[in-house]
């Protein structure tokens, strides 16, 4: 994995076709199935896959990829990301919170998720979906 360590202002992390900004302290790591972007002193993570097509992406598409949870029942509410928009599933499994978003702009999907503990829910949650409201089509 790729870390890039920030300092103490607004750094872009680059990813494949999207780009964010991260708050000072933000650590931004690649790998080769996700970005992930997490507070060294936090309790959870964003993570974020990046598909591409060669048409537009449709609401069809996005919940095609969201297929398992909306067929076990999940509710989908309206999200945006910053220039992507979709949905967003939020759930807890086995004492763990997770947020999906599915979203996308033109024809650049995301699959972005946050998790951590249950019992660590709280503030972080919310300046992790701050973040998401950087998120750029490159």
């Amino acid at each position: 994995m790729r870390g890039v360590r920030l300092q103490s202002r607004m750094n872009r992390l680059q990813g494949n076709n999207w780009e964010i900004e991260l708050p000072p302290d933000w650590i931004g790591e690649h790998s080769e199935e996700c970005s992930t972007i997490y507070h060294p002193d936090g309790v959870g993570a964003l993570q974020i896959s990046s598909y591409l097509r060669n048409e537009p992406v449709t609401d069809f598409d996005l919940k095609d990829l969201a297929k398992e949870h909306i067929e076990s029942g999940a509710k989908l509410g309206k999200a945006e990301a910053g220039a992507f928009a979709g949905f967003t599933i939020a759930l807890g499994i086995d004492g763990e919170f997770w947020q999906f978003w599915y979203v996308a702009r033109n024809n650049i999907a995301l699959l972005i998720t946050y998790n951590c503990n249950e019992a660590d829910l709280g503030p972080e949650r919310e300046h992790a979906k701050s973040i998401l409201g950087s998120l750029k089509a490159t």
